[in-house]
């Protein structure tokens, strides 16, 4: 790898992610579901399957099954399908996406759904140089191609490609069958890093660089992590923009995509506010008990959040592996942080709006802005992770909302300083997630639990982005991982 690694990077990754809850100042209001698809639910049905959550998974799991000729019901307890994302209109025709925001290369499966559904893309705002603290001498640096070398990035690259070497090593679909796997499941990220990286500021630096699973290093395995890169291909596939996973947005945001999937399966079979509280079940079917309702199916999908899944009562108890796994996959820490300016003023001087930064709050922020023919307003976003998430929800909103907006400025000028508005989504507080891009495995657990993380149990089908062996925590991978669960029905 060479020391054009950082240029490439754009500074952005995805994945999924769910409702809004805004700063002091916030007015923007979420993009809502028909009235077709929240009508009432009758009081109980007998359905082929029943499909729990309907984020991307649960959506493509309800499509195939339709499209198979099976009777099938979506529940989902939020007002709203969409899952981990959620787009907030501007008044101006423009939108922020508070959740999953990109495709990219490989995402083959998203890009069916977005023409499937009457949507188009744009190419990721990409205009300028990207600014990135750097890793050796503590300044912010000015990178414009490929030929930027920065003080500290020849350690860097050499570590990257060590991890992508071992990665590579990797079966994507069973990490557990390495020869090391035990052991690199034993050891945490954080004590890779600390034996192998001496220098305390490069070892920030790719803390900061490789946040992609939202967990702290001292909470993600050696394994879990690795397995997350050998899933989405590369450090270039992740990191990059064109021919990588933020290549392309979408038209009018991401979760009009999705109430699209959900307005084609009909208000018949995607149920609201329905939150699935229990599950009967034996080796002929299961009945899925919510607030106000039970079904009858012959199987069920769950699509959501492991850890959600955890809190479902079944009767009887699932087997010991899989009530353990649950407990043992908790969802990732970041906030995002939508910041809409007048215009994107940043690239008056010539920037692009991505930069890095490991010693901010904000480690990263990306150009999220419309197209001008949509929307003349600037939108910035920014992400804060892990313990820098931690630390900014122990400080009141004023108060953060002014240091957030000063890490901007020192960034891009004091323009920064004024947005016209500002919107914050802390996903852990979300109570129909709890936390995102996506779930990591604890250290340890890959390695006890094995195939368990996905393997059926009777008429029970496990599906959701984490599950996916291909793009886990992106939209893409949340859709395979519905479909890959729809096709263990259709065949069973």
């Amino acid at each position: 790898m060479s020391p054009s690694d950082i240029s490439r990077r754009r500074f952005l990754k995805v994945s999924g992610t769910v409702a809004a809850a805004g700063l002091a100042g916030t007015t923007a209001t979420a993009c809502a579901p028909s009235d077709a698809q929240s009508g009432g639910a009758p009081a109980n049905r007998a359905v082929d399957v029943v499909v729990v959550g309907a984020g991307f998974a649960g959506l493509a799991a309800a499509h195939a099954i339709k499209a198979a000729g099976k009777s099938v019901l979506l529940l989902e307890a939020r007002d709203r399908v969409g899952g981990r994302t959620l787009t907030l209109a501007l008044p101006d025709g423009g939108w922020v996406d508070e959740g999953g925001q990109w495709a990219g290369a490989g995402h083959d499966r998203f890009y069916h759904w977005i023409k499937e559904t009457g949507h188009t893309t744009y190419p990721s705002p990409d205009f300028g140089d990207w600014l990135v603290y750097g890793p050796a001498d503590t300044q912010f640096h000015r990178v414009s191609d490929e030929s930027t070398v920065l003080p500290g990035m020849d350690v860097v690259d050499a570590m990257k490609a060590k991890l992508q070497a071992m990665a590579d090593s990797l079966d994507p679909a069973a990490p557990w069958t390495h020869p090391e796997a035990k052991a690199w499941d034993g050891i945490t990220l954080a004590q890779w890093l600390a034996q192998n990286v001496k220098n305390d500021n490069i070892r920030a630096f790719m803390v900061g660089d490789m946040s992609y699973a939202c967990a702290s290093p001292e909470q993600i395995s050696m394994l879990s992590f690795l397995s997350l890169l050998r899933a989405c291909e590369s450090f270039d596939k992740l990191n990059g923009f064109e021919d990588a996973a933020q290549q392309d947005r979408i038209v009018g945001g991401v979760q009009p995509v999705a109430e699209g999937m959900a307005t084609l399966l009909g208000d018949d079979i995607v149920m609201l506010k329905q939150p699935v509280r229990r599950v009967r079940w034996n080796q002929d079917g299961a009945t899925v008990e919510t607030d106000a309702m039970e079904v009858e199916a012959g199987h069920v999908i769950f699509a959501g959040p492991p850890t959600l899944m955890g809190s479902i009562e079944f009767a009887p108890s699932l087997p010991t592996a899989r009530a353990k796994i649950t407990q043992h996959w908790p969802q990732g820490l970041v906030i995002k942080v939508g910041m809409v300016y007048e215009t994107p003023f940043w690239r008056e001087q010539g920037l692009s709006g991505g930069s890095l930064d490991y010693s901010s709050w904000v480690s990263e922020t990306a150009d999220s802005s419309a197209p001008p023919e949509h929307s003349k307003m600037g939108v910035l976003t920014g992400f804060i992770y892990t313990d820098q998430a931690l630390e900014a929800m122990q400080v009141a909103a004023p108060e953060r909302r002014q240091r957030i907006l000063r890490e901007m400025a020192a960034r891009f000028g004091e323009q920064a300083l004024n947005p016209v508005r500002v919107i914050e989504m802390n996903w852990s507080t979300q109570v129909w997630t709890r936390g995102c891009y996506g779930g990591y495995l604890a250290p340890g657990a890959t390695w006890a639990f094995k195939s368990a993380v996905r393997d059926a149990v009777g008429p029970l089908h496990w599906a959701g982005t984490e599950t996916s062996p291909v793009w886990p925590t992106f939209i893409e991978g949340a859709i395979r991982s519905g479909e890959r669960a729809a096709a263990e029905v259709v065949g069973g």
